[in-house]
């Protein structure tokens, strides 16, 4: 009898064991998470606060550039990526700048509602060079005409499975190319080199805030680079930093010259429209000449659109952080965030 009490006190035991064990591996694995939770959110708030840092020194970086020159090229130390190097402890941070001016702007393809059939011509002319459908420069431009203009492509929406509607105004963001028929995601992939997408709603505004700025300093300075075009919402390229589909594109200018363009440029910037057409001269290519279908008023040396990328790592994660700034001026002014996101 009382070796079955004790076998019954030794079961008891172990049940009391098992349950004590069960508890303390579960207060175990709820602090673990806690602590791990913590530490994740402590290395997020980390890494952000660096990410915001790397730009806001290329936002410096953009300020210092273009108080110390009157052009903007691939030269320039903002154009020089930052490699991955360590900032502290195991946190890792690179970065680079690209010129958005470098790229054609896709929503210069509207102009107040209507498709601007001089630049539906010119990224036709982009498309073509690229290699890619023709086809997707009006695809893409009457996605972002105003409805009244939308009637014909309206059906390939509406009876789509889900159905929505064109956007009717011009793009935020790349991204949103995927909506339009016809796009593919390796068209999508290759056009994201030479296309940007910038902000017209702000960019008439912008532009007339600086204007009287951009008209002192060409009486002030005998070396200013190309004069802007008329027309709200039209964005120049800059020829020291595009490509050369994206120059020929926009200006006229045969493709072989403006691969000679990208070739210079490399050692020796163009500094002002006098420059280009000095060029072009060299070339063999007369701008004065009444039949030309050149139009070099698309051109700059200088860009005030740009887009900041930063990165940071620590361990198993990556952060990434994209903004798009405005450089009104060459004062040393930080440019302005229009907007920013994660990357």
């Amino acid at each position: 009898m009382i070796q079955k009490n004790r076998g019954a006190a030794l079961i008891t035991v172990l049940i009391i064991v098992l349950i004590i064990m069960s508890i303390i591996t579960d207060i175990t694995i709820k602090n673990y998470r806690v602590i791990r939770r913590l530490t994740n959110q402590k290395a997020m708030e980390q890494c952000y606060g660096i990410l915001f840092a790397a730009a806001d020194f290329g936002r410096a970086g953009l300020a210092t550039s273009a108080a110390t020159s009157t052009i903007d090229s691939i030269t320039d130390i903002w154009a020089q990526p930052i490699p991955r190097t360590k900032v502290i402890d195991d946190i890792y941070m690179s970065g680079y700048i690209i010129d958005e001016q470098g790229k054609f702007n896709i929503n210069d393809l509207v102009s107040n509602g209507q498709v601007n059939q001089t630049v539906l011509t010119q990224f036709t002319a982009l498309l073509t060079s690229l290699n890619l459908p023709t086809a997707l420069a009006p695809a893409i431009a009457y996605y972002m005409a105003a409805p009244q203009y939308e009637t014909d492509i309206m059906n390939q929406y509406t009876n789509a499975d889900p159905r929505y509607r064109p956007a009717g105004k011009p793009l935020v963001d790349l991204a949103e190319l995927k909506l339009i028929k016809g796009m593919q995601p390796e068209y999508e992939y290759k056009l994201a080199n030479y296309i940007t997408a910038i902000p017209v709603s702000i960019t008439g505004q912008l532009m007339a805030e600086s204007a009287a700025a951009n008209a002192q300093e060409s009486t002030t300075n005998s070396n200013k680079t190309l004069a802007p075009p008329t027309g709200p919402g039209v964005i120049q390229v800059n020829v020291n930093t595009a490509s050369a589909e994206v120059i020929a594109a926009k200006s006229g200018i045969p493709l072989p010259v403006a691969n000679r363009i990208v070739s210079v440029r490399e050692n020796t910037p163009f500094k002002a429209s006098t420059d280009i057409q000095s060029f072009l001269a060299s070339n063999g290519i007369i701008t004065s000449q009444s039949n030309s279908n050149m139009n070099l008023t698309t051109l700059t040396t200088n860009s005030t659109y740009f887009t900041i990328h930063a990165a940071v790592d620590k361990g198993d994660y990556e952060f990434k952080w994209v903004e798009l700034v405005y450089r009104a001026n060459r004062t040393g002014q930080w440019p302005l965030i229009l907007w920013h996101h994660p990357e």
